[in-house]
């Protein structure tokens, strides 16, 4: 991540002539110039995408498919760029209840060698490892919230999830969406769910032509609720789409 610089300029009395009050100007435009540039480049690596649930009531115990689902534009198809999204979190209110669901970390790394995209979850966090040269949506990031008991009203506005971005490449903007879809029933281990890594029917496991993100072991108890009406809408509607350009830093 980019460091933010701080300069420090000493003063040196100049006298009152018109000669010297301009080598002065000219000396202050010269220490201010690097701390506009650097602002001016910086990275904006943090990224929060605002929607609403549609009118359907939630039943209680019921399970709530966050997921999102990311471009990622600007990859060199021959070397490794590794994508982290980090710190993520889910906010909405429901009556007097505000809930902010911290959501896994995640990792997808664009890689010259691999054939075929994948998606695994450790217990801890998500890894998806897609080919370079794939340019569709990948699953970026996803969390199965339960519902409480008396379940959640429909038209909670807004839902925001937010986090922040870092790339092991420069020159990347990353562009990003997410769903919603309700499912009565679900797995509480992630690692079950079977999750799709990327859009269509190629260069992945599953040849049908789901969302990436679909959990593809549950589509059967998909229902109506969150952003989703049920039927095929595996994933829900999507939010807006949201461009960000990665903080740049080494990973390993």
């Amino acid at each position: 991540m980019r460091s933010t610089r701080a300069a420090s300029l000493s003063l040196v009395w100049l006298g009152r002539s018109p000669v010297r009050r301009l080598l002065l100007s000219i000396c202050l435009a010269a220490a201010l110039l690097p701390l506009a540039s650097s602002a001016a480049g910086a990275d904006s690596c943090t990224s929060a995408s605002g929607s609403n649930f549609n009118g359907t009531a939630i039943a209680a115990g019921n399970f709530i498919w966050f997921n999102a689902v990311a471009k990622v534009k600007g990859i060199d198809v021959g070397s490794q760029t590794t994508i982290v999204f980090s710190g993520s979190t889910i906010s909405f209110a429901a009556g007097a209840t505000t809930y902010q669901l911290n959501v896994p970390d995640s990792t997808i790394t664009f890689s010259p060698t691999a054939t075929e995209a994948s998606t695994s979850f450790d217990g801890v966090s998500w890894t998806t490892v897609v080919p370079s040269s794939f340019s569709q949506d990948v699953f970026l990031d996803g969390l199965s919230f339960q519902t409480p008991a008396g379940g959640l009203p429909g038209g909670i506005n807004p839902v925001t999830w937010s986090g922040t971005f870092v790339s092991s490449a420069r020159g990347v903007t990353v562009e990003w969406q997410w769903g919603a879809a309700v499912y009565t029933q679900f797995s509480t281990d992630d690692s079950a769910l079977g999750v799709k890594p990327v859009d269509g029917d190629k260069s992945n496991p599953y040849q049908n032509s789901d969302h990436a993100a679909t959990p593809e072991n549950f589509k059967a108890y998909v229902t109506g609720g969150a952003r989703g009406g049920g039927g095929s809408n595996w994933t829900g509607s999507y939010s807006g789409t949201n461009a960000v350009v990665p903080c740049r830093r080494e990973l390993e």
